[in-house]
């Protein structure tokens, strides 16, 4: 394991989607540090009447860069990767935009006098030119094109957008980087008490389709993977109600839970979905309800075919059960632990009036073989399970609650596992994927206890640290690496030691890095090598698709008003000729 030096921050840090660079804070300053040279590579002061501790950071969707070659230049031999180019920052009250690009571009975006509430979330939206705010008290979601300054003001969105929750953007459906977040905008609304669900163009943002929902209270929406289905489902008092939309908006079925015999048994008469999943692989739904089952929908008839079902007694002879030990000098250890064996239920603190019952986290890996969850009445307890022999791999047992669970985004048998104990340690489980193993593969051992207190000191005060962690999206062809921290302060670990990275300038001028192995054994050819002297950031992008910024939005069908913002771009850029039709932009003619 290889462990990178403690970085010192203000805020939570946030890796670019791409893991080639890192964001922070660090006072009343940006940091944009490289993750495999570690270096800060570019430094932003912020105004003095920024909101620090109240900030929120977000990289722009990837976007892959033109190609600059001429007439007169031998065509690359090397595909170029998507990067994310730009940064935002904001408080309650301004965003600002920053291109690491060009170190002279930055855009801020005003609340102006506030009149509907503070700004509570902010991202970017479908491009790299586009940021989406919500308000406070969700009174209204705001679209700002960074190329004009113009906007687009939708009322009354049912959430706040925090998480994603009731809102995205259609997925182009090949799941690859470099084409942005996709296409056509979905987003929840609530108007006079009913649920509405709006179907946007990309760019203009014009309404395709207004759809009245037959929810009581929609808890959120899910894109499928293959950008072919929108699935909506009803709130827990509301009952067992989900709702599967074609692209275009049509309801193609409603989903309800089967007849049982143990819902009094659980408590949970009346109580419906707690979270859903597309499984990767396009050809699943899961569905945890708060009857502690995980039902496997299959996307042809989307009728259940496999239930996943957490007992209050563990008795599962084919998969071992690990319980993790504490002894008194704080040394964690995992024992083999003899079945039946009950875990510890969900403790409730006094003033805590939460339901701690239900399927809190489901989470699959990236081929779709295997799933990891967790019953929040069991809150200790881990389940892997086989989606192909259809039975639990391995079970855990954890000293603490599970906090979250993450399957590396290329490597299919690596599960990190965090807990809400206060020791700076996690624990990652290597588990066999299926799909490149037998079906008579050897149960997997008990995960391996990372102990990083020695390398990340404890943050200064009387505030308890609030430990974080995450996986960079490295290729699979990489050595695994996630990101570790709390409110103050963050590092890199490698669990497997770290690559071997050598600088080099492409042919266009960008800097580039590729392992020595890659190098030596010919998958990458070799380019110019880099030389520390040359300075500067990539060149002013150029050539970005579409710049129409909101043309032709449709007044009528939902209230759009017009803004500006601050741009201090060297240059206006100017869009192409208008007259393109929406249903031509949206790209709801793939589907049927």
């Amino acid at each position: 394991m290889e462990i990178s030096p403690q970085f010192s921050t203000t805020s939570p840090s946030l890796p670019c989607p791409t893991a080639t660079h890192i964001a922070s804070l660090s006072s009343t300053r940006l940091q944009i540090r490289c993750l495999s040279t570690l270096e800060i590579i570019r430094t932003i002061p912020l105004p003095q009447s920024h909101d620090v501790r109240n900030s929120r950071l977000a990289w722009s969707p990837p976007t892959i860069p033109s190609s600059t070659n001429t007439a007169n230049t031998t065509p690359s031999r090397r595909t170029l990767a998507a990067r994310s180019n730009r940064i935002l920052v904001s408080d309650e009250d301004n965003t600002r935009v920053y291109d690491l690009r060009d170190a002279k571009w930055n855009a801020a975006i005003s609340n102006g006098s506030g009149g509907m509430g503070k700004i509570v979330h902010v991202e970017f939206g479908a491009t790299e030119d586009e940021v989406v705010a919500f308000s406070d008290f969700a009174s209204k979601a705001t679209i700002w094109c960074l190329r004009t300054g113009r906007t687009v003001e939708i009322r009354d969105p049912k959430f706040t957008g925090r998480e994603g929750r009731g809102w995205g953007y259609r997925p182009s459906g090949d799941g690859k980087l470099g084409n942005g977040r996709g296409a056509v905008l979905a987003l929840l609304c609530r108007s006079a008490g009913q649920d509405l669900l709006l179907l946007l163009a990309p760019r203009s943002y014009s309404l395709i389709k207004r759809v009245e929902l037959p929810t009581l209270d929609a808890a959120g929406l899910k894109w499928s993977r293959d950008a072919r289905w929108i699935a909506v489902w009803d709130s827990a008092s509301s009952g067992y109600h989900l709702h599967i939309y074609t692209a275009d908006g049509q309801l193609y079925r409603t989903i309800a839970r089967e007849p049982t015999d143990d819902a009094d048994r659980w408590g949970i008469e009346g109580l419906g979905i707690k979270t859903v999943e597309w499984v990767p692989g396009n050809q699943w739904l899961a569905v945890g309800g708060w009857d502690r089952r995980v039902r496997i929908l299959s996307t042809r008839t989307f009728s259940p075919v496999v239930f996943l079902d957490h007992t209050a007694e563990i008795q599962v002879p084919s998969a071992p059960v690990y319980t993790e030990m504490v002894d008194g000098r704080g040394n964690r250890t995992y024992s083999l632990t003899p079945q039946p064996v009950t875990p510890p239920k969900a403790t409730v603190e006094k003033g805590d009036n939460s339901m701690k019952q239900g399927i809190g986290l489901v989470s699959f890996n990236m081929d779709g073989t295997l799933c990891a969850t967790r019953d929040d009445s069991t809150p200790n307890t881990v389940w892997i399970w086989d989606l192909r022999s259809l039975s639990p791999k391995t079970i855990l047992i954890q000293y603490s609650p599970v906090k979250s669970l993450q399957w590396h985004p290329s490597d299919p048998s690596l599960l990190l596992v965090h807990s809400t104990h206060d020791s700076p340690t996690v624990y990652l489980s290597s588990t066999t994927s299926l799909s490149a193993s037998t079906t008579d593969c050897p149960h997997p051992g008990p995960p391996e206890i990372l102990t990083l207190a020695d390398s990340l000191s404890r943050p200064l005060g009387s505030a308890a640290a609030k430990w974080d962690v995450g996986w960079l999206s490295t290729a699979a062809d990489k050595k695994p690496a996630f990101l570790f921290g709390h409110q103050q302060g963050y590092m890199l670990v490698w669990p497997e030691g770290k690559d071997k990275i050598l600088r080099f300038e492409t042919e266009n001028g960008e800097e580039s890095e590729d392992s020595l192995y890659d190098i030596l054994t010919g998958r990458t050819p070799v380019p110019r090598l880099y030389h520390d002297d040359d300075k500067g950031m990539l060149e002013d992008g150029e050539g970005l698709d579409d710049s129409r910024g909101f043309e032709g939005v449709d007044v009528d069908a939902y209230e759009v008003s017009m803004g500006s913002f601050e741009d201090t771009s060297r240059e206006k850029r100017k869009g192409p000729p208008r007259g393109r039709s929406v249903l031509d932009e949206s790209g709801l003619d793939e589907m049927f």
